[in-house]
């Protein structure tokens, strides 16, 4: 080993060469980067007299949404529905990631059947590395049946069914 003389020691390290130190890094992570996606800092890790400063690694992590399910670019929404909306139609609104908002319907006349898809063309996340090009909006619809009807649901099941035939 060696040692220091007292007279030369640094105060801010009393003669262990190493001072501890707090250092924000700020790192800005890309539109649309994906699960797992990492951002390198050379040389910013812990030092020592007698060996090189290592790198700090920062790894996106991303976290599962209440509402929409990712895949690359594109986003995937699940929206159960009534049978009387499978069978008239929907129009509900999406709040955004980024807190906009965004209108979906189904054209007039449309049915609806379970587990069928709907697509939004580029109304997903921007694509990693090219934020001006967008995925895909997916919307799966679960029908949900009711158990029995009532003589008033079933009335009104039937007048929009005979409302929808004249119509075609």
């Amino acid at each position: 080993g060696s040692q220091i003389d007292e007279d030369k020691k640094c105060k801010n390290c009393n003669g262990k060469k190493v001072v501890k130190e707090k250092k924000v890094i700020t790192c800005e992570v890309d539109k649309g980067a994906p699960h797992g996606e990492k951002y390198v800092f050379h040389g910013e890790s812990d030092a020592h007299p007698d060996k090189e400063a290592g790198d700090v690694v920062l790894m996106v992590n991303e976290l599962p949404h209440k509402t929409f399910k990712r895949k690359g670019a594109d986003l995937l929404l699940e929206k159960e529905v009534t049978l009387l909306e499978a069978l008239t139609g929907v129009d509900f609104v999406v709040d955004f990631l980024d807190g906009t908002k965004f209108r979906v319907q189904t054209e007039p006349g449309a049915v609806i059947k379970p587990d069928s898809l709907m697509t939004i063309p580029e109304k997903g996340l921007p694509f990693h590395k090219n934020p001006y090009k967008f995925g895909n909006l997916f919307v799966l619809f679960q029908v949900k049946f009711p158990e029995s009807l009532g003589a008033d649901q079933a009335d009104q099941v039937a007048a929009t069914l005979k409302g929808m035939k004249k119509k075609n």
